[in-house]
Parts: structure tokens; sequence; C-alpha cells
């Protein structure tokens, strides 16, 4: 068997040679797309096995927080309904309660209970966290820590009473404290009803930050509450990570609405830069005697106001914490921060003498007037923001009768107010609401400390605002020093603080720029901590559908798995962060093993191809035989053998059905070609709203009257029958086409609806003419009654009447214009006689022009005032062809061509006998059969539509040889060409969306049709169709409005028509 051969220079291949290389190129193919495939689908199950767990890891971390939430929820209820709580502090066995509860409770750090006479009864579960045991000082064998604040012997103490995990007290400590449990945010915003949240704060006995739970007893005035150290919920979020999701390194937030961390998972460091160590002061007795009577002083710390002074999920930090940081340790000074309050709180527990020190302040008047200043220990500058695009502002006058936006409650917001009333200043709740409500445009600047402001942008992704930073020269001045803020009766403390802050170096103080202020690198890692880092997560918590649902995004230019909750109840949600990389890594290095094993199988069956020709080789040879005969299409002469190989079968079939495929492409093309036809004559009726629906309702007409010609055994139509669907389709496409040229007719004439239209209605400047005459008989009736007082009847009189004879004169013009069948000449004359009466134009008529009408109107200038025709036939109204009208003799076309391709001299408008058409708008017209002749003529129709141009190129022609664009006679017209002759002028006869002319009622269009077949403009024999076959009756139903459709004495017609019939023949 040869395996090739060379034919005329070309290499011949056998079919088993081929079908084998083919086959081998098949297996090798097969197998890459199989394993490709079984990559893929497998990378699929272990993505969805893999995301799946995950997806059940996050939910089920979700679930523990949401139940976390609910079961101090629900501890807080039942507490609150036990009646030995309600009505005193917490005794022995209410104790050993608690203790079980904090037991079961492994997140619960504390139960407490505070009455409004100051009194507060503390039960602290050590074990909750390391952080707890190492903070209140308790020994190992420590299990619980009970802490009372009462009266003892005129003084206010703080008694812990340490006890064992059997419940035995091991160790009371005794100390004096100002603790109130009245001034703390978790009793004063405490209701009955609903149990309150508070964001992270600084516990004040722990100095470690966290959430608390309390809810007001009912009828008592005392709250009960529950603390959640954020140490043990951190902890609790590491261990998950540790247990079941090591292998994908998740990342976990436990954030609040705006972003503000509560706990996580990850590590918030603050920053790589240390501050040098600060080395003790050398203080006096007096100095170091006033530290040691102080015990810890109360320092407040605002939650937002990064970098200067924030807290990070409650823990203090910030620029003026470190320099506190400093001073403690320099003097020995204990500090006591208190955050969680907003700053008119802060400042309101400064003034009640609850807080100490008041941190990071400006010196203005209000805070003189509130206590002392020490030194400066920061010069920060101010700064406006704007949305981009505003000018530079460098003086707050520049806001005079524009809105500002401060944080609320600043000190500086009355000297601002003072000096500058003219400013509209709106204080909103913090920083990061001015720049979001500048962001947003709901005002027009903002205020803060430049640093701030650029921090908290950065941290909370806000970057659509624009700084403003030159602001030196302003009244009041804005002073960029900060402060520390001291009680008034604090001189000797202040001296301290004065001294540690003399006696910060120079190194100390270029660390703490860097770490917080200067260094860009370091904002950059500094500008997320204690907020989610990541923008994305934080839009996702606007759309409740994000929640607890695995979603796909890309975050930092990484394919990321997320999954957020929001805890029920509160403005707390959860996310779950890991690369969709680290969570498939594992599955997918296991798979590729698996899909190298299958490869190398695949590999090994190869050689085995060469024996599974045969059986495809034989089918082949008896097609290629087949193959002969389909080439001479003789498809209903070959007998096609089954095979049962399905590809093989699914040839031969396909060869069978070769001829019905190509008869369905033909239907196809068919149809295709029909559509478009339809789509032109769609196109036409839409230019033009006047003629809307025509060439849809000619072939509607034209069809059923063709249909009933043809079917017709009556002697005028026996030599017309239609012979196949082609005859017919052929017919319908002409009746489609016959307006086809209408796509260049100028609009403006289609619907030229009055004699003076001409793209508007000029009738509107004849009017004014008579407005003008008008005022000159005003004018001359005042100067005869000047000139002749004594007269002044008669000239009133004489006045009246000619203005009556201008309404007169301008309401015959105005219904002269409306145009109609016929005008008399005894009206053309009138419109003649009153053309000659002149009114003055004291205007140049050549000002204003286009350049087209410039070049159109060539006359000599005229010394005003000229004296104008009341009606008049300007040379300018005169417009000439483009170009010689010059047509093809081939095409026949027989039509009296204009002078002037427009004539639109106004009395030689509105002279018009008969419509609204001058004889130039008439061929404008008539000129688009011309187009649809040249049109049909270059389209290359098949021999079955030969005549399609003929038919649509023929239906303004008349019997007798007056009509155009041919003059064809009787002789020269057919059947069909003959129909849709009277399917055109019936249409336009009843269309009711003619502008120059009313929708003709039935009756009085079917009397019209008659005298013009009596004309021999129809074809009597037609028209008598048309009535006694009923279509005229079936076209009226079907597009008339009822009010067309009346009685018609048919019988009328057909007898007068049998009467002049045997006349005209």
């Amino acid at each position: 068997m040869e395996v090739f051969k060379v034919v005329k220079n070309r290499l011949l291949f056998s079919i088993k040679s081929t079908v084998v290389s083919i086959f081998i190129f098949s297996v090798l193919l097969t197998a890459t797309v199989a394993i490709s495939l079984q990559y893929y689908f497998n990378a699929k199950m272990a993505e969805e096995y893999t995301s799946r767990i995950f997806k059940m890891a996050t939910e089920n971390t979700a679930s523990d927080l949401t139940k976390l939430n609910q079961q101090v929820e629900n501890t807080l209820e039942i507490l609150s309904q036990n009646p030995d709580i309600k009505s005193q502090l917490i005794e022995e066995h209410n104790r050993k309660d608690i203790f079980k509860i904090l037991e079961l409770s492994q997140h619960f750090y504390a139960i407490y209970i505070g009455l409004d006479n100051g009194e507060f009864y503390e039960v602290i579960n050590l074990d909750a966290s390391p952080l707890v045991r190492s903070q209140i000082k308790a020994k190992a064998n420590d299990r619980w820590a009970v802490i009372e604040i009462k009266m003892v012997d005129g003084e206010k103490k703080k008694i812990t009473h340490f006890y064992t995990k059997d419940h035995a007290l091991r160790h009371t400590i005794s100390q004096p404290t100002d603790y109130d449990p009245v001034e703390r945010m978790w009793f004063s915003r405490a209701e009955e009803d609903t149990i309150y949240k508070s964001s992270p704060y600084l516990f004040q006995h722990l100095q470690a930050p966290g959430q608390t739970y309390s809810l007001k007893l009912a009828g008592e005035n005392s709250v009960i509450a529950i603390d959640i150290a954020l140490s043990s919920v951190s902890e609790y979020l590491l261990n998950l990570d540790n247990k079941g999701q090591q292998e994908f390194n998740v990342e976990m937030f436990l954030f609040e609405k705006e972003g503000q961390l509560i706990a996580s998972n990850t590590e918030q460091r603050l920053s790589t830069i240390t501050i040098p160590a600060s080395k003790p002061l050398p203080l006096t007795a007096k100095q170091q005697a006033l530290i040691n009577s102080m015990g810890k002083i109360s320092v407040s710390n605002e939650s937002d106001w990064a970098p200067l002074d924030f807290a990070i999920s409650g823990r203090p930090a910030g620029y003026s914490v470190d320099v506190l940081n400093l001073i403690s340790d320099m003097t020995g000074l204990e500090l006591s921060y208190i955050n969680g309050f907003s700053w008119a709180e802060l400042v309101n527990l400064f003034k009640e003498e609850k807080l100490q020190l008041l941190n990071a302040s400006y010196d203005n008047q209000p805070n003189r007037a509130l206590g002392i200043l020490s030194q400066s220990f920061l010069q920060t500058p101010f700064a406006i923001i704007t949305q981009p695009g505003e000018a530079d502002i460098t003086r707050l006058s520049q806001l005079y009768g524009k809105t500002l936006a401060i944080s609320a409650d600043w000190s500086i917001i009355e000297e601002i107010k003072a000096f500058h009333p003219q400013i509209k200043v709106v204080e909103v709740p913090s920083t990061l609401e001015v720049l979001k409500s500048i962001q947003q445009g709901r005002y027009y600047a903002g205020i803060d400390n430049r640093f701030v402001l650029q921090y908290t942008a950065k941290q909370f992704f806000i970057d659509k605002v624009q700084y403003h930073f030159d602001l030196a020269q302003n009244k009041p001045p804005l002073l960029a020093d900060l402060h520390f803020l001291l009680p008034k009766a604090e001189t000797g403390l202040l001296e301290i603080i004065n001294l540690a802050i003399d006696n910060i170096s120079d190194e100390q103080k270029e660390a703490l720029k860097q770490k917080w202020l200067f260094n860009e690198q370091q904002l950059n890692e500094l500008k997320h901590v204690g907020v989610v880092p990541y923008k994305e997560v934080l839009s996702l918590t606007s759309n409740p559908q994000n929640f607890n649902h695995l979603l796909q995004k890309e975050i930092n230019k990484q394919n990321m798995y997320l999954f957020i909750s929001q805890l029920n109840g509160h403005d707390e949600y959860l996310a779950l962060l890991i690369p969709k990389s680290k969570l498939l890594q594992n599955a997918l290095k296991k798979l590729r093993i698996a899909i190298m094993v299958t490869a190398g199988l695949l590999l090994i069956l190869l050689p085995l191809c060469w024996l599974f020709a045969k059986p495809i080789v034989e089918p082949i040879k008896r097609l290629a035989e087949h193959a002969e005969r389909i080439k001479e299409r003789q498809y209903d002469h070959i007998e096609f053998h089954d095979s049962n190989i399905i590809e093989i079968q699914e040839l031969t079939d396909s060869m069978a059905g070769m001829t019905a495929s190509i008869k369905t492409y033909q239907q196809n093309q068919t149809d295709l070609m029909d559509s478009f036809i339809e789509l032109i004559g769609q196109a036409i009726d839409d230019k033009s709203p006047y003629t809307a629906g025509h060439c849809e309702r000619v072939p509607e007409l034209g069809m059923m009257l063709a249909e009933v010609a043809s079917n017709s055994d009556a002697t005028p139509f026996k030599q017309f029958k239609f012979n196949n669907d082609d005859e017919i389709r052929e017919f319908k496409i002409a009746a489609w086409l016959h307006d086809c040229g209408k796509i260049t007719t100028p609009e403006h004439i289609v619907d030229k609806g009055t004699k003076l239209e001409a793209i508007y209605n000029r009738i509107h400047e004849i009017r004014m003419r008579f407005e003008v005459l008008w005022r000159d008989e005003e004018i001359d009736y005042w100067q005869k009654v000047q000139a002749q007082p004594e007269q002044q009847d008669d000239w009133l009189a004489q006045k009246d009447l000619h203005q009556q004879q201008l309404r007169d004169d301008f309401a015959f013009i105005a219904n002269a214009n409306i145009g109609g069948e016929f005008m008399s000449e005894k009206h053309i004359e009138r419109l003649h006689q009153l053309s000659t009466k002149t009114w003055q134009r004291f205007f140049d008529d050549t000002l204003g022009l286009s350049p087209v009408e410039e070049l159109r109107t060539n006359k000599a200038e005229q010394p005003l005032p000229v004296t104008e025709q009341l009606l008049a036939n300007k040379p300018e109204h005169i417009i000439a062809h483009d170009h010689s009208i010059e047509y093809d003799k081939k095409l026949g076309i027989n039509m009296t061509i204009p002078e002037f391709r427009a004539n639109l001299g106004e009395l030689h408008n509105l002279v018009i006998a008969r419509g609204t058409l001058t004889a130039e708008d008439r061929f404008k017209v008539n000129e688009h059969i011309i187009s649809t002749i040249r049109m049909l003529d270059k389209m290359p129709f098949p021999q079955e539509l030969a005549n399609v141009p003929r038919y649509a190129s023929t239906h303004h022609e008349t019997l007798i040889g007056t009509g155009y664009p041919r003059k064809l006679t009787a002789e020269q017209l057919s059947i069909p060409e003959r129909v849709l002759v009277l399917a055109d002028i019936f249409e336009a006869l009843t269309a009711a969306d003619r502008p120059y002319k009313k929708a003709k009622p039935l009756s009085v269009a079917i009397d019209i049709l008659y005298k013009m077949a009596q004309d021999q403009h129809v074809d009597m024999d037609i028209f008598k169709l048309f009535l006694s076959s009923g279509i005229y009756q079936d076209y009226a139903k079907r597009y008339l409005s009822p009010a067309q459709i009346d009685a018609v004495d048919i019988e009328f017609y057909l007898n007068k028509r049998s009467q002049s019939g045997g006349e005209a023949a």
C-alpha cells in the first residue's frame, strides 16, 4: 500500500497514513486538552473545596463574635432581673454566682455595678487575658479580683480583694481613690430599655483597652455593666489563626463602621523608630514630695486626633502621648489616661476637677480661662481644605459668606466667630467628618491641624481634597503651638512639666518628628494603624448584600478572598481576608502531581494508534467514492451506508442534508433582502411624520387588489395571473419600493402645509407688514387730529375704516395661504391688487445673511427708507438649479423641467390655484420617481425580479399619457402597474397625516377615484374590481378611523361605469 505519492508537483498521502497521523495528532491534542481540562476542573474543585472550608471557618468566627455580643447582652438582662443586685451591692452568695458566670464566659473581663452615690463593686476574671493579671498585679495563684469603692471613715477608698480558684480570700489592698462611676460614660449613657455598647476605650483600673456593655436597672439609680478586654478578643482571633486557619494566613479585623479597629489578629506596630530613653531629672526635695503626694495624674486622651493625640483600639498613642511618657520617665510622674470621651466631655471633666491634665491644647483665650498652660512642646501648622480646583486661601476673610467645617467644641471656634462673624461656622463631630463633608461638597471649607488632616485623610482613603497651608497672617492669629493644660492651682506641677519639656533632647525631638510627623515612609507605615488598611473592605460594608458571603476582589493588585459580617445589633463588622494564591497553594501542589502521572500514562498508549486506523480508513474510502456523485449534485441518487463511528455517520448525514441546507440558505437570503426592502420603506415613512405609514399601507392595499385581480375570471383580467410565488414577491417588492426615491426629497417640500411655507411659514412676515400698516394708520390719524382737531371724528372714522380693511385683507391672504382644491380668478386678481400696496422699510435687508444667501442676493445698495410691496416676488426668491438636469435616455424619462430649482416669491406662491405646491415644488416632489428609477436601475435584480424597477416607477402614469415620469399610455401599462396607481392614490386620499389636506371620508375618496377613472387617470376596470370585491371596505376597517368610514353606494359607480365603459372602449 502506498503511503504517499507525487501528482502534478503535489505531495499526496494515503488515507491510512493521513488518518494515523491525524489520529496521533488528535490523541496528543486530546491528551493535552484532557489534561488541561482535568487540571482546570480539579483546580476548580480544589478551589471550591478550600473556599468552602475557608467560608465555614469565617462563618464560625463571625458566629462566635456575634454569640459573644449576644452572650453579654443576655447575661446583663438576666443579672438586671436579680432582685438582690437591684436592691444593694453584690454580696457573697451573688459574688459566687458571678464567679461562675465569668468562669463560663472566658472573654468576660469583669462584671460590675455602680450606684449614683459613687459606690462601685466589680468582679474581675484574671484569666480573661495575661494582660489583665499583669496590670492588676495579681499573683499566679489568684483567680478572681473584687474591687470595691466606698466611703471608709469619711474617705473614699478603693479596696481590692484577691481570691483563689476555690473562692478563698488570699489578700486585700486598700488605697485612696477619686474614681466616681457616675462620671464614666458606661454609667451616664446607660438606659433602662437598651443595652449600651461603648467604642474601645482605656479601662480606668486596668489601664488597658476594652469595650463596655451597660444597662440601667429599672427603677433604680444604679447601672450594671460587663467589660470585654480587647486583648482577649485579639487573643481569640490569634488563636483562630493559629488553630484552624494557619495554613491560610488569614487577616482578621473586627472594626467599627468608619473603619476603626476593635481587634485584629495582625500586629499593630506603631513605628520602627525608637525614641531615645530619658534620664531622671535632678528634682528638688519639694518637687519630689509633690510628685509623691499626687499619685496617678489623670490625663485626657482623644480617640481621633491622629497623629498628635489618639487611641488605637482604646490604647493611647500619638506625638503628645510620647511626650508625656518622656516627661513621666524624667520626673517619675504616674499617668492614668482617660479616653472614650469626646473633646467636650473631656473639657467638662477637667472643669469638674475629675481630670488633671488636658492633652494637646492650643494657647487661646478659652483655654487660658480654663487653666494654666505649659510651655509649647510642638509647633504644628493649621491648614484649610476645600474641594480640588479652588483658588488658594491664605486668609480667613476669603471665606466670608461661605461655610467652614470645624471639629465640634474646638477652642478656636469662638475666636473665629468673634473675629469673623461673616463666616458660617459649622461644627461636625470629628476631623474625619470635616474631611468627608468637604469631599462630598456639603460645606465649602474645613480647618484643622495640618498633620491631623493629612494623617486622617490617608487613614481613611480620602484623597479628593485640596490643602491650603499658607495661613500665617490671620486674625485671630492661628497659633500652632501645642501645650498641656493644667488646673490653675497646679503651679508646682506645671513647673515640673515645663522643666521636663526643656530637657527633651534634640535627638528625642527629631525622633518624635520622624515617628509622627515628617517622615513620609513612617507616615505610610502608620496611616492604617488602628484602622482597616483596605479601602475596598470599607466600601463593601455600605451594602448589606455583601455580608455573609465569600467574595473575590482585587485588593492592592492582589486577588483576594474576603468575608464580611455585621455583628447583630451594633455597627461593628468582622472582615477576614486571604490571598487567593495562598488559599489554593497546597491543593494545587497535589493536583499538579496527579496531572503529571496522567500525562505519563497517555504517552505510553500513543504507539497503539496505528492499529486503530483501519476502522476509520474503510468508511472514508466509501465516502470518497460518493464525493464524485455529490459534485454532480446527484443528491437523490446517492446511497449512503451507515457507520458505527459517530463522526463518519455525522459526515454522511451532513452530505444527505446538503440539498436541504442550500434551499434553506437561499430562503434566508430571500428573507434578508425582503427585510432590507421593508426597512427602506419604513425609513421613508419615518422621514416625514406627514406620510408615515404610506410605504407600508400601499403594499398592503396593492397586494389585496392584485391577488383579487389574479384570481378573477373577468374579461379584463383573464390575461393576468400570478403564476408562482416569485411573481407575487416581485409585485410586493415593487410596491414596497414605489416611493424609495422620496428619501432624496427635501422634507420641507414634502411637508409643505401652506403656500408660503419654506422651512417655516412666512405668513408671519406678511402679518408683520400689516402690523406696520396698522401702525401707520394710527400715526396718520393722530397727525391729522393735531393738524385739524375740529375734524377728529372724521379722521377717526377714516382710520377705523382703513384698519377694518387691513383686517379683511390680511384674513383673505391668510385664507389664501392655506390652499385648497381651487382658487378663482377673482381671488387671484385681488391678490395681485393687494401686492401693489406698499410699506416703508427702514433697515438694510442684506444684513445678517448666511454666506449662501449673500451669494443669492446680488443687488445694488439702496438708500433707506425703501418702499416695499406688501406681497413681493423678488429676484432673491428665485433659486437656480445647482447643476444641469439631464437623464439617461435609456430610463425613458419624459418630464418638463422647470427653469428654476425653487421660486419662493410670495405672490407667486399665494396665487397657486390648487394645493400648496408651485411648479418647482411639484417637480421636486415628482422627481422622487426619477430617483426611484435611478436607484432601482442600479440594483442587480435576479431574473425573477426583473420587473421590480418598472412596477415601482409607473404609479404616477395615466392611461392617456399625461402622467410622469415617462408619459406612458394605457397600451404601455400592465395590470400590476395599474393596480399600484389606484393603491397609491386611494391611500393618499384617505391618509389622516397629510399637512395640506384633511383625510377624506370613504365616500368622498371613492367619488374622487371615480372621477379620476372617468378622466382615465385611473383604470376603470381596476376601480370596479376595487369596489365589487369589497377591498375598499376591508382596507377601511384596518386603516381608516371610524369617523372616515361612511356609506358608499357602489352600485351607482358600477352602473355608471358600465354606461361609460362602452363609450371609453
